[in-house]
């Protein structure tokens, strides 16, 4: 009996699930030089850990008016697509940016799958997973974790120098969503917040980039 329970709990560890995200994610963009192949590969892995540790105890209904994710969207919006329209050109280059997100298959035409999956698949996916399932663990654990993981593809697509800050920010974004949650006792508002504050601005400036 206990030779069969063994394996289940190894798979079950929230360590070793939050974890997987790095090789599913590298096996994409550095064995398959694939973008589309390490998202697959990334909510595969997050749905396998939502199975793995029984699901999520939180409601998916938003507890805020739409009014305030749409506020708070708008600003988050003009200040980062802001920013990258006045440093962006010494940041984060866009002839740099779309040679290296070429090299992985992302060119003008993956907008098709790139806005449907952003504001949709990957908010969910990833709040059910790391706000849901793992929250337990703590907001500084999971937001560590969260946010390491993303040091893969801003590393590939960023400077050296300017990626540590990308990095950190996916960490503090990982945090904050924590605290909306704890706030709210509902994955609902973070969803929201993660696809139209987050994903959304990151969407717009690899549109501009690549006009």
């Amino acid at each position: 009996m206990s030779s069969t329970k063994t394996p289940n709990k190894r798979f079950s560890s929230p360590l070793f699930l939050a974890l997987l995200p790095w090789p599913a994610v590298a096996a994409g963009l550095f064995v398959g030089h694939s973008a589309l192949l390490a998202f697959v590969f990334y909510a595969s892995v997050c749905l396998f850990g939502i199975w793995r540790l029984e699901g999520f105890a939180c409601s998916l209904k938003p507890r805020w008016p739409l009014r305030v994710h749409l506020g708070v969207a708008l600003v988050s919006n003009l200040l980062l697509v802001g920013l990258y329209q006045l440093l962006g050109k010494w940041l984060l280059p866009a002839e740099l940016l779309n040679e290296r997100l070429a090299g992985v298959g992302v060119t003008a035409a993956s907008f098709v799958w790139l806005f449907p999956y952003f504001l949709i698949g990957n908010p969910l996916i990833e709040e059910l997973f790391w706000r849901g399932c793992l929250r337990a663990r703590g907001p500084l654990y999971t937001a560590l974790l969260f946010g390491s993981w993303h040091s893969l593809p801003i590393f590939l697509i960023a400077p050296l120098w300017v990626a540590p800050l990308g990095v950190l920010g996916v960490m503090a974004v990982g945090f904050t969503l924590d605290k909306v949650v704890e706030k709210t006792q509902t994955l609902g508002d973070a969803i929201l917040l993660h696809a139209l504050a987050a994903d959304l601005p990151l969407l717009v400036i690899l549109w501009i980039a690549s006009r």
